[in-house]
């Protein structure tokens, strides 16, 4: 994975309303995530991580294709100068 697994992102924390921030790398990888301030936590369920870094993968391969496509438009247009 890419750029995509060092944004950061939060999740309010279940108990106590404070947020957890954390990467999605951790949240596709870790087996949870704690709340600093009060101790409770998040248990991730590995299946849904997995379906989470495969959509991730997805993601960033439709950015590079997005990328690719749009530099094609623009590379191959006609180019019309006015004097």
């Amino acid at each position: 994975m890419g750029q995509l697994e060092r944004e950061k992102t939060e999740i309010p924390c279940p108990s106590c309303s404070r947020d957890i921030e954390l990467t999605y790398r951790d949240l596709a990888s870790k087996g949870e995530a704690k709340c600093r301030r009060c101790g409770s936590a998040y248990d991730f369920n590995s299946s849904d991580q997995s379906r989470f870094r495969s959509a991730m993968r997805d993601f960033e391969r439709a950015q590079e294709k997005f990328g690719e496509t749009m530099q094609k438009v623009i590379t191959s247009a006609d180019i019309i100068l006015k004097r």
